[in-house]
């Protein structure tokens, strides 16, 4: 889907830079593959779990950085996105890293949470409706019941060995003509080797859907979106806590800055 990569500006970053750097080094990637690049998004028109609540709405404060949109049939973004969300009255965050890509042919709804990222971060909504099977190491595999074969037929082992890496996993979902790739993490655009895996494994995934052909499934009547509830997050009272720790820490140390100064 996209031609060998010149990663020579990425390579030229030293060790210990910085967000600015680091920018300029994607950005001069990105125009050396003859790629789009845009430092900052925060309207995308994307369905997906992260850019998406349940009802269709963007999520809290979505927006995305450091966008390479490759250009050619089809065409591949990757970039890394955040979002926020409230618990308790306490305003968190949470940063997906993504691939995403349109594809030529119908296909059903189906959502891959790996073992590998799910021990990461739980994707933030699941499905309501449809069956959950468990494939490979744990995978587990959303989708409807008249899907469910073609799903099997897609997600062989060794594309579930691709998805489930322990160093830099991918969740997967198609929804709405969209194939995503999701990182629990942060993807390090300055590194050659975060590029190579997400485009290597988006072709090999992509190629397996695209030489599924879902659209006689989606004629019998298995739909593109499953409909989805937000899950429960767990762990939002310590991420609380953490938070407030640190702003009390901080308070502290300006504290006893000025009480210094004014002495």
């Amino acid at each position: 889907m996209v031609q060998p990569l010149d990663v020579a500006p990425l390579l030229r970053l030293s060790d210990g830079y910085g967000d600015r750097e680091e920018t300029e080094a994607v950005r001069l990637f990105a125009e050396a593959n003859g790629a789009q690049f845009q430092p900052l998004v925060l309207d995308q028109p994307l369905p997906g779990v992260v850019f998406r609540d349940p009802v269709g709405r963007p999520r809290q404060m979505q927006g995305a950085g450091r966008i390479v949109r490759f250009p050619g049939d089809p065409g591949i973004e990757i970039a890394n996105s955040a979002f926020q969300y409230t618990i308790d009255l306490n305003v968190l965050s949470s940063t997906w890293g993504y691939a995403a890509v349109r594809l030529s042919r119908p296909a059903p709804a189906l959502l891959v949470e790996t073992a590998s990222a799910r021990a990461v971060r739980l994707l933030p909504s699941t499905p309501t409706a449809g069956v959950t099977l468990t494939l490979g190491n744990d995978s587990e595999v959303h989708v409807d019941p008249r899907a469910a074969g073609w799903a099997r037929g897609i997600l062989r082992p060794d594309i579930l060995d691709l998805l489930d890496d322990a160093e830099l996993p991918f969740d997967l979902e198609i929804v709405d003509g969209w194939l995503f790739l999701y990182s629990p993490r942060q993807l390090a655009v300055g590194d050659p080797r975060v590029w190579r895996r997400a485009l290597g494994v988006m072709a090999a995934v992509r190629d397996a859907v695209e030489a599924a052909d879902g659209a006689g499934v989606v004629a019998s009547g298995a739909p593109p979106v499953l409909p989805m509830k937000d899950r429960a997050w767990k762990g939002g009272r310590r991420r609380a806590l953490m938070f407030y720790g640190s702003v009390a820490a901080v308070v502290a140390l300006l504290a006893a800055g000025i009480a210094l100064f004014v002495r």
